[in-house]
């Protein structure tokens, strides 16, 4: 809260109306009054101009009152007497921020030591890199405000990209890797592909390039060049649950139900509780012909996400494959709890999620 520096303490010289004048402009601030208290607190800079409670006093009314053009001078020339004012010092740097002087304000706001502002204000000066750390500090005190949240993502987000310039403005397989992946997003996939195999050629083990260029193909269907790329990430990072998964995948498709398994079953032990990996695995292994292992599998689909498309495929096949083992109640059990999610998901105007 912006400590407001009240003149409460007058030498025995002050005049009559001196004081008078200071104390209705404080009525007229504790009223809510601003053109009051702005034209009292006027009379009382005029009677004591040397006084730098009687600036803060107006600056704070033209502050309280937005009016940030008329509250800058008067907390100026408070701060000039009295430096450490920090109230008038943190009035003064957001007065200057709200009107677009960023960089003038983040020595008032230092002093003030106003960690949230200053941030906003390195941010607005240009200064992603200095601003993170306060903005960090202020998301830690307050996790929850929008407002901060908002300045801290800004932050990383302009750092990010001031990174991401400077390493594209040279070359190598960094650059390389950073052109392929901006290529990929905009879904330009041979140039995407031309500089994916240019980073590889300058550096081999680069790791995630070859994951990179798994994803592409596996959105083309060629599962057999998505398998070579994907067996070749996870020889550069074998304790990667994702590769694991996406290489269990493409086996998968590719009608090698054995080696799916096992890279699926890795993968779930790499990162357990994933429902995707565990459906994809009870597929795998429905396919094999284990349909007790299988059953495993959906069940931990159904236990861990338990209302959602993947639940739904799960429920689908856990009563195909209870009815093949025999067990006719646990069947019907999920027969049941199929037909109530598709359901719900009708009354929701789509498969629930």
């Amino acid at each position: 809260m912006i400590l407001i520096v009240l003149v409460t303490a007058l030498a025995q010289a002050v005049t009559p109306e001196l004081r008078e004048r200071v104390e209705n402009g404080l009525k007229a601030r504790a009223a809510g009054n601003w053109e009051m208290a702005i034209r009292e607190f006027t009379r009382v800079v005029e009677l004591a101009p040397d006084l730098a409670a009687a600036h803060v006093n107006l600056g704070s009314a033209y502050f309280a009152s937005k009016d940030y053009g008329r509250a800058v001078p008067a907390l100026q020339r408070a701060v000039a007497l009295n430096p450490e004012l920090a109230g008038a010092q943190q009035m003064l740097g957001t007065a200057l921020l709200a009107q677009g002087l960023a960089a003038e304000a983040i020595p008032h706001l230092e002093k003030a030591k106003a960690t949230a502002l200053l941030g906003v204000a390195l941010l607005e000066a240009g200064k992603p890199r200095e601003a993170v750390e306060p903005l960090e500090a202020a998301v830690a005190a307050a996790p929850d405000d929008p407002d901060q949240l908002y300045y801290l993502g800004r932050a990383h987000a302009e750092l990010s990209r001031l990174l991401m310039a400077r390493l594209l403005a040279g070359a190598g397989p960094r650059a390389e890797q950073v052109r392929g992946e901006a290529a990929m997003s905009a879904g330009k996939t041979a140039e995407a592909e031309k500089h994916f195999r240019a980073a590889l050629a300058g550096r081999p083990d680069l790791p995630k390039v070859h994951a990179a260029l798994g994803e592409m193909y596996l959105e083309q269907a060629n599962y057999a060049a998505a398998e070579k790329e994907f067996r070749a990430e996870a020889a550069l990072t074998p304790a990667s649950a994702e590769v694991a998964y996406k290489l269990g995948l493409s086996l998968a498709n590719l009608g090698q139900g054995e080696a799916a398994a096992a890279e699926l079953e890795r993968s779930l032990r790499l990162r357990p509780e994933m429902p995707q990996t565990a459906l994809e695995l009870g597929k795998a292994l429905a396919g094999l012909g284990r349909a007790n292992d299988a059953v495993q599998a959906f069940e931990k689909v159904v236990a861990w996400e338990p209302a959602s498309r993947l639940a739904e495929a799960a429920y689908l096949q856990l009563a195909q494959l209870y009815r093949k083992l025999g067990r006719v109640r646990e069947a019907a059990a999920a027969a049941e709890k199929l037909r109530l999610l598709r359901q719900a998901g009708a009354s929701a105007g789509g498969a629930p999620r």
